[in-house]
């Protein structure tokens, strides 16, 4: 599994609410311009990348950060509680 941060400063509220709305389909939003997405091959990145690319208008941005497995167990917030925790195994 590929974990990303994805955030985003756009200036037009329709854009921003598309731009929300696409990166909810593969996350949790974190922050009001900020997700945490998970994604099952890289091909699902570069699509998502260019989707998001066709709503964007110029001066708009989108940037994706990698966090890698070991880099999540390390994340914590304010209060010293673990974020993006990923347990050992997932039932569906």
């Amino acid at each position: 599994m590929l974990v990303y941060l994805a955030c985003f400063d756009i200036t037009d509220d329709g854009v921003r609410y598309r731009v929300g709305k696409t990166l909810a389909r593969y996350g949790d939003r974190v922050q009001k311009s900020v997700f945490e997405i998970s994604l099952d091959k890289q091909s699902q990145l570069r699509d998502l990348k260019t989707e998001i690319r066709h709503l964007l208008a110029e001066g708009d941005d989108c940037r994706f950060y990698a966090l890698c497995k070991a880099c999540r167990k390390r994340s914590h917030d304010v209060g010293d509680n673990r974020i993006a925790y990923l347990p050992a195994a997932v039932l569906v």
